[in-house]
């Protein structure tokens, strides 16, 4: 595969599980102001935890593309 193939892969799933954790977020804050505090943490963790994921699959595809991957 080319490495702009890869990059939209690997960018693309980042991009997603950052979206996914913007909305968990939302939804956290959303049970905060509904007096839900359980609400909040669990979906507060979700988008942490999201929020992580892609930005080490952001990361982590542009470092194995560009910085371990040497083309001789």
């Amino acid at each position: 595969m080319s490495k702009s193939a890869v990059m939209a892969v690997g960018g693309g799933i980042g991009f997603l599980w950052v979206a996914l954790a913007v909305l968990s977020s939302m939804s956290a804050i959303q049970g905060l102001q509904n007096d839900r505090f359980d609400w909040f943490m669990g979906w507060g963790l979700v988008g942490v935890l999201l929020f992580i994921a892609g930005l080490a699959a952001l990361v982590g595809t542009w470092n194995h593309l560009y910085r371990v991957l040497r083309e001789d």
